[in-house]
């Protein structure tokens, strides 16, 4: 029991605290996203297009805060913290770009289903959002 306590601790304080913490963070947002996503394209019939913005929107919500304060452990004033929100959207804005003509093109170019689509897109856009967030925004 005590080596997985290290193991633990390893991951979410050593040397791959951020991209642990990232994961995490990571995985609640994308829970949120792709709730959200299968609500408002499989029960209310939404376009894929439409409720993948919809879905995006409610899981990054609270991506900022998290990763803000818990990932990357931004301790900077609130001086700072406006600049790295319009960063931060920018980011987003370009990642939703991406993961919406990527669907689009997995769905319509190469008839993958929406979900495998959509499982891709955000694979994608995690890698990119990690390095543009660790190095641009909360630098």
């Amino acid at each position: 029991m005590k080596s997985i306590a290290n193991a633990v601790n390893y991951f979410l304080y050593g040397k791959l605290k951020h991209i642990s913490r990232f994961s995490v963070v990571g995985m609640a947002n994308t829970f949120v996203d792709f709730l959200m996503f299968t609500i408002f394209h499989g029960l209310v019939g939404l376009s894929y297009i439409t409720s993948q913005v919809i879905g995006y929107s409610f899981g990054i919500a609270n991506s900022f805060i998290l990763n803000r304060k818990w990932t990357f452990e931004d301790k900077n004033s609130n001086k700072k913290t406006f600049h790295e929100l319009v960063q931060f959207i920018v980011v987003n804005l370009i990642s939703l770009s991406i993961t919406i003509i990527s669907i689009n093109f997995l769905v319509k170019g190469l008839n993958l289903n929406v979900y495998v689509s959509k499982v891709i897109a955000t694979i994608i856009s995690q890698i990119t959002n990690f390095l543009a967030y660790k190095f641009w925004v909360f630098s």
